[in-house]
């Protein structure tokens, strides 16, 4: 065996060992967030890491959402995106969220049929809030940990008292 076929049958080695802190759902190449302490497919799983935030996002309702003009500015550009090529949607979309508060698919396609003048995320939110006026900021939280939106996450976690939880 040379050095070069050494080297790379170590590397391949070390590329197959999960990180040691990691839970025994991470997959071997998984990402691992030492700052959440989980990696992408836990996140989707099992939801967020326990927080001192959740709480706080689990009391209060989700039509403060709408009162949060740059939050959900900011959920809109994540959660909205234009068609990819092809007329592709991507994972993790409004879409995907209207099937977790079990929207029928015909109503999502009538939301993103009044784009661009209406965002669907905001009549997400509107319809959500219209027939569980008890709905609240930690289930969307949840729902977007379902779908695997640790971005969105992040953004939803400046409702909190610090947002530093979700980083």
């Amino acid at each position: 065996m040379g050095p070069l076929r050494l080297l790379r049958t170590a590397v391949l080695l070390l590329a197959q060992a999960a990180p040691w802190e990691a839970s025994q759902h991470c997959g071997r190449l998984e990402y691992w967030n030492p700052d959440n302490r989980c990696c992408g497919s836990c996140l989707q799983r099992f939801g967020p890491p326990p927080c001192s935030e959740m709480p706080s996002l689990e009391s209060q309702p989700l039509s403060r959402l709408l009162d949060e003009l740059e939050v959900l500015e900011e959920l809109i550009l994540l959660l909205d995106p234009e068609p990819g090529p092809g007329g592709r949607m991507a994972c993790g979309t409004t879409r995907h969220l209207a099937a977790r508060y079990g929207l029928p698919a015909a109503w999502s396609t009538f939301a993103y049929s009044l784009r661009p003048s209406r965002s669907p995320l905001r009549a997400l939110i509107e319809m959500v809030v219209a027939r569980e006026p008890s709905a609240s900021l930690g289930q969307l939280g949840t729902h977007l940990a379902q779908i695997g939106r640790a971005d969105a996450l992040q953004v939803l976690s400046k409702l909190g008292s610090s947002g530093a939880c979700l980083a």
